[in-house]
C-alpha cells in the first residue's frame, strides 16, 4: 500500500467528516464570506455587549474561531473591503479616494480561488462594492442588488446555494444594512427605541441628518447631536443589526439543510464600524477602535474548532487564510498572513500586529500590536496612545505618560508606511465617471453630494 501524503491525509480525512480540533482544511472546499457592512464589533453580543442585537450570530460564534481585536485597514468602504479581499494594504493597492478603482493586476480572492477550480459568485448591495469599481473581478456571478438589502440579496443567494451546494465555491454576500439611513423594517423598528427618550421633533437619523453633523465639524458652528438623539439613532442602528442577525439565522438553517455546515467554512467580517460620538464626530472617517475594531468569526466545517483568539489581527489577513486552508497558492503580492498558525497555537513568523490609514484629518495612519493602539498624523507627527484592551473605546491617550512607547510606535509605523507608499501594481486613473445608478446610491448612502 502507498504512502499518503500530508495533503492527501489532510484531504481524506476531511471528506471523510473527520473533526478538526487539532487540523485544520488543507483542501478545497466551499468557502461563504457574510461581510455586513458598518457593522462595529462591540455591538455584538459575542463581542460583549448589553444589548440582545445578535443570537443567532452568537450562536454561529459558539462554533467558530473568533477574533477579539481584528482591526480593519481604513475607515471607510473602498479601500477596507478592496483590502479584504485583496490581501493588500491600501496605500499599495490605491484604492483610496471615492473614485479610485481596483488596478487589474492585483489578484483578488475570487480571481485566485477561481484560478484553483472554484467556482465565484458575489450578490453584494452595490455603491462601493459595484462593478463599476473593478471590485468583483474574478466573480462569474457578480449581482448588484443596489442598496436593497438582504430583502433583495437573501432569495437570491439561497437559490444560488441550492444549485452549486455539491461544488467548490466562493460564495460572497455583502449588505449595507447596518449602514445609514438607519431604518430598520417592522418589528425591528421598536426593538430598542422604548429603552431611550424620545427624539427631537424631526430628526431621523438618515445620511443627510447624519452628514450634516460630520461635515458641521468643518464649520464656525460644530455641532453634536443631543443625548437623546444620539441614543434614539444607536438604538435603531442596533436593530439594524438584529435584523441582519435574523437573515443570518435563515441563512445558516439553510446552509444546514443542505449539508453545507459539515463541508464550508464561514466567515463574518466587516469592513469597519460607526462612531456614536466618542470622539465627537458620527459615521465612520477616523481611524479610533470604535470604526476600526470589526468583527472576524470563522466558522470551520463541522464547526469543531472552537477558540477565542485575543492576538491583533487584520481584516486584510482572511484572504491568505483562506487561501491556505483550500490548498491554493496565495498570490507573491499578497501583505496580509495566515492566521492558521494562530488558530493552531504553532506559532508565527511575523510580529502581530495591525497597519492602518485614512486620508482625512492631515493623512492618519495607526498601528495597534499587543494591547496598544497609536495614531499618528502625519501632517505634524502628532500622536494618540491607547491600551484599548483596557479602555476599549479610547478615551485616555496615554501618550504624554508612555512616551518612550509612543515613539517606539511611531517608529513602526513610519516605516510601515514608507514600504507600502511603493506601489507594486500600476494604479489606473479615476476618470470621474460613474453610471447614474451607482452615484446615485452613493447619495443615498451619504458618501457624495
Amino acid at each position: 500500500m502507498s504512502k499518503l501524503s500530508a495533503y492527501s491525509i489532510s484531504a481524506l480525512c476531511f471528506f471523510a467528516g473527520c473533526g478538526w480540533m487539532n487540523a485544520l482544511p488543507q483542501a478545497a472546499h466551499p468557502i461563504i464570506i457574510i461581510d455586513i457592512d458598518t457593522l462595529r464589533a462591540d455591538h455584538l453580543g459575542c463581542y460583549g455587549y448589553h444589548r440582545d442585537t445578535s443570537p443567532n450570530i452568537d450562536l454561529f460564534a459558539d462554533q467558530s474561531v473568533l477574533f477579539e481585536w481584528c482591526f480593519s485597514q481604513a475607515p471607510n468602504t473602498p479601500p477596507s473591503q478592496t483590502s479584504i479581499l485583496t490581501g493588500v494594504y491600501p496605500g499599495t493597492h490605491g484604492m483610496v479616494e471615492d473614485e479610485d478603482k481596483v488596478p487589474d493586476e492585483l489578484v483578488t480572492l475570487a480571481e485566485a480561488l477561481r484560478g484553483c477550480g472554484f467556482t465565484t459568485a458575489g450578490f453584494h448591495d452595490g455603491g462601493y462594492l459595484s462593478a463599476s469599481f473593478n471590485i468583483g473581478q474574478g466573480f462569474s456571478l457578480y449581482d448588484d442588488s443596489k442598496g436593497k438589502g438582504l430583502n433583495a440579496i437573501g432569495p437570491k443567494v439561497f437559490d444560488w446555494l441550492k444549485s452549486h451546494a455539491d461544488q467548490n465555491f466562493l460564495l460572497f454576500v455583502h449588505t449595507y444594512d447596518t449602514h445609514t439611513p438607519y431604518a430598520p423594517e417592522p418589528p425591528f423598528d421598536r426593538l430598542f427605541v422604548d429603552e431611550v427618550a424620545e427624539p427631537t421633533p424631526g430628526f431621523v437619523p438618515n445620511p443627510e441628518q447624519m452628514e450634516a453633523v460630520r461635515l458641521s465639524k468643518y464649520t464656525d458652528n460644530p455641532r453634536k447631536l443631543p443625548a437623546n438623539d444620539l441614543a434614539y439613532a444607536m438604538a435603531l442602528y442596533d436593530a439594524e443589526i438584529r435584523f441582519v442577525d435574523s437573515w443570518f439565522g435563515e441563512f445558516m438553517e439553510q446552509v444546514r439543510q443542505l449539508g453545507l455546515d459539515r463541508r464550508a467554512t464561514i466567515v463574518v467580517i466587516s469592513d469597519h464600524g460607526e462612531e456614536f460620538q466618542e470622539h465627537g464626530s458620527v459615521l465612520h472617517e477616523k481611524l479610533y477602535a470604535p470604526v476600526t475594531r470589526v468583527p472576524l468569526i470563522i466558522r470551520f466545517p463541522g464547526g469543531e474548532t472552537v477558540s477565542r483568539l485575543d492576538g491583533v489581527v487584520q481584516a486584510m489577513d482572511l484572504m491568505p487564510t483562506l487561501l491556505e486552508i483550500t490548498g491554493c497558492s496565495i498570490p507573491d503580492e499578497v501583505q496580509g498572513h495566515s492566521l492558521v498558525p494562530r488558530i493552531l497555537g504553532t506559532g508565527i513568523q511575523h510580529e502581530p500586529a495591525a497597519y492602518g490609514e485614512s486620508p482625512f484629518f492631515g493623512e492618519r495612519r495607526f498601528v495597534a500590536v499587543d494591547d496598544l493602539h497609536l495614531l499618528v498624523t502625519l501632517r505634524d507627527q502628532s500622536v494618540e496612545l491607547f491600551r484599548f484592551r483596557e479602555d476599549p473605546l479610547e478615551m485616555r491617550d496615554l501618550s504624554a505618560d508612555e512616551a518612550e512607547k509612543a515613539q517606539e510606535l511611531l517608529d513602526m509605523v513610519i516605516r510601515w508606511d514608507t514600504e507600502v507608499r511603493l506601489p507594486i501594481v500600476s494604479q489606473p486613473p479615476a476618470d470621474g465617471q460613474l453610471d447614474p445608478e451607482t452615484r446615485e446610491q452613493l447619495k443615498q448612502l451619504g458618501y457624495v453630494q
